[in-house]
């Protein structure tokens, strides 16, 4: 690697940098590459020792303004650019999240998914189910709850079943759910401590979900001269303390009092129906408590404002709580006040279920998959035409 005659310096070129940079070989003084690793040893001597050619002079050019990043920036055209991005992407993202499913529930196996969309809906069953309970999901069916359902996942097939024996209360609704007559419930009120008993007698788990917040109308015929009704009022006039309207400033008119079942009392605070008086008439259903208080002068009854909007030949009493003045309309231009209903201002509003029988079977899947459906967003905008308050 280096030449053999050492002792004549005419005849050998000694390398200064003899010593390797690259594996620190200390190599003999004439060596032009690393006796080690073959390295070339003049390659950096060369390198520095060579004077790199001068530039060629830059040729003048005309003067240019030097761009500031920071005037730049604050150009009104730049900063509404940016505006129009930071809202775009915003919007973007909102909507994305805005179609993840969320979760009402976190027991294990108890989840809730709400979706946008009924579409989003997954494992929605295929067969024929059916559901029953309190009367209220009349409204719900009217304004195309079940179509929209069916459209969406067209082998989910529903089908309203009557109670044999004409008892539409929600506790016989609940008993026909533990039966097996029914898929689902809807329900008006609470399920009681019983009901959860005599579902575990069955191994059968309820899980109840509150679907929507509704007002509750008091309703009588167009005949009746009185407007404004108190809650005491109502209980003394439902519990037969109060039998004449003339007694509430009105006409000498007897008071007839109209019921499904003597449970929906409780919406009143009225929880022990055995002393209620012999007149109150009886009806299996609301359409037909319409038709009593339509046909009967001095009639009165109650229903969930979904089921008496827009009736023209009824009254509807302004309520106010027990010992107040202050008189509430449950309507606005015949449609239900929701806002009203939703901020506790009207004073008489439940909240309203839907349950759902847990037992592994195909009713459980089903009443799971209505449910998520009615609770979509797709679902809840049905709930507020019906002349419900949406929850979700």
């Amino acid at each position: 690697m280096y030449f053999s005659n050492l002792t004549d310096n005419n005849s050998v070129t000694k390398n200064k940098n003899h010593v390797c940079p690259k594996c620190s070989f200390d190599n003999h003084p004439a060596a032009i590459y690393c006796e080690i690793c073959f390295y070339p040893l003049n390659a950096i001597t060369d390198s520095a020792e060579k004077t790199p050619n001068p530039k060629p002079p830059t040729p003048n050019k005309p003067n240019r303004p030097t761009t500031n990043l920071k005037e730049e920036l604050s150009k009104p055209s730049v900063i509404s650019g940016l505006f129009v991005l930071c809202l775009a992407i915003s919007l973007w993202l909102n909507y994305f999240i805005s179609r993840l499913p969320t979760y009402l529930s976190s027991a294990e196996g108890n989840e809730i998914t709400l979706y946008d969309s009924m579409s989003q809906v997954k494992d929605v069953p295929q067969g024929l189910f059916s559901y029953g309970g309190a009367l209220y999901f009349a409204s719900l069916v009217a304004h195309g709850i079940n179509e929209a359902m069916m459209q969406n996942h067209p082998d989910f097939n529903l089908r309203y079943t009557k109670p044999q024996n004409n008892d539409q209360s929600y506790a016989n609704g609940i008993k026909m759910l533990l039966d097996g007559e029914l898929s689902f419930a809807f329900n008006g009120r609470s399920l009681t401590d019983k009901e959860y008993s005599q579902a575990n007698l069955r191994s059968i788990d309820l899980q109840q979900v509150p679907i929507a917040i509704d007002g509750i109308v008091l309703f009588g015929n167009k005949n009746i001269l009185v407007d404004n009704l108190s809650l005491n009022q109502v209980k003394d006039i439902f519990t037969g303390k109060i039998t004449n309207w003339q007694e509430l400033g009105g006409a000498d008119l007897p008071i007839t009092t109209v019921l499904l079942t003597p449970e929906n009392l409780e919406i009143l605070g009225i929880e022990d129906p055995s002393n209620l008086p012999q007149t109150i008439q009886y009806v299996p259903n609301y359409t037909l408590a319409l038709r009593e208080v339509i046909a009967t002068s001095g009639a009165i009854s109650f229903a969930s404002a979904s089921l008496v909007k827009d009736q023209q030949a009824i009254k509807a009493f302004a309520l106010a709580e027990e010992n107040s003045l202050d008189y509430i309309a449950p309507f606005v231009a015949g449609e239900p006040d929701l806002e009203l209903f939703e901020n506790g201002v009207y004073p008489l509003t439940r909240r309203l279920f839907i349950v759902i029988r847990r037992d592994g079977t195909p009713d459980q899947s089903a009443g799971k998959a209505y449910t998520q459906m009615l609770l979509s967003n797709q679902g809840q905008e049905i709930v507020k035409e019906a002349g419900f308050v949406p929850l979700y």
